[in-house]
């Protein structure tokens, strides 16, 4: 892709770059500048990808695009473990999930732990603090396959690494694609609710025959309910504290 692209000429990659603002160019209604501590850069189309940190460009997006803090491990026997080729996810309640990731070496990641701190709110909704991890998980990560795995109670397993994440939920934990509505140029590809792997490629594939071919939403293939929209903007509602209500049975607001 990078071959392609220097072939023709035009391509500027920066790395360790960090965009602080994208703002209209004053000399050019149909122009974005991006501010940048590196300088700026100018541009008549722009693309959002900066999931759970778009707020912090798009002030639009303080309630539609949430900064989950999450927490993951990575779990090693001292001997030979028991074999696990397929991932899983465990479901306790609707709200309440893990999920693993076998590795070549034997290791096993494994994400979750919301049973552990989902009812504490302050430690998840809106945290972009990924300094720390979210104590409460330690102890739930302890012994974790010997619960939930049989073969695996004398294997020795233990949790050799933990750390923290931060995942951009969509208000209405859909992933949010297309044009920004009122900002001709704008695109956005950000809010995959903890599931933007397996839907990045052909998302990306669609924004490209968007930005480069002009091809209307309609026409990618994308899935209609992605697709941004001013209603989404306005009316959405909040899933993500929905299911927090639902564990925690707090009255809603």
């Amino acid at each position: 892709m990078f071959t392609a692209a220097l072939k023709h000429g035009g391509l500027n990659l920066q790395t360790n770059t960090c965009a602080t603002s994208v703002l209209p160019a004053t000399d050019s209604p149909s122009s974005w500048v991006i501010q940048t501590n590196r300088g700026t850069v100018k541009a008549s189309k722009v693309i959002i990808a900066s999931n759970s940190y778009t707020p912090a460009l798009l002030p639009e997006y303080r309630e539609q695009i949430i900064p989950y803090r999450a927490v993951s491990c990575r779990i090693k026997t001292p001997s030979p473990a028991p074999l696990i080729v397929n991932t899983y996810a465990l479901r306790f309640k609707d709200w309440d999930f893990d999920y693993l990731i076998p590795r070549p070496d034997g290791s096993i990641v494994v994400g979750g732990a919301r049973s552990a701190y989902f009812r504490n709110k302050d430690l998840w909704y809106n945290n972009t603090d990924d300094s720390e991890v979210i104590e409460e998980t330690r102890k739930y990560f302890d012994g974790y396959m010997q619960r939930n795995f049989r073969g695996w109670e004398n294997s020795g397993a233990k949790v050799s690494e933990i750390w923290t994440g931060i995942m951009g939920y969509s208000r209405d934990k859909l992933p949010r694609l297309g044009p920004i509505p009122g900002k001709r140029g704008m695109f956005i590809m950000a809010g995959w609710t903890g599931h933007g792997m397996p839907q990045i490629f052909l998302a990306a594939k669609g924004m490209a025959d968007m930005v480069v071919k002009d091809v209307p939403y309609s026409g990618t293939g994308l899935p209609r309910v992605f697709e941004e929209t001013a209603d989404r903007l306005q009316n959405a509602p909040n899933k993500v504290l929905e299911s927090w209500y639902q564990a925690t049975q707090v009255p809603r607001l």
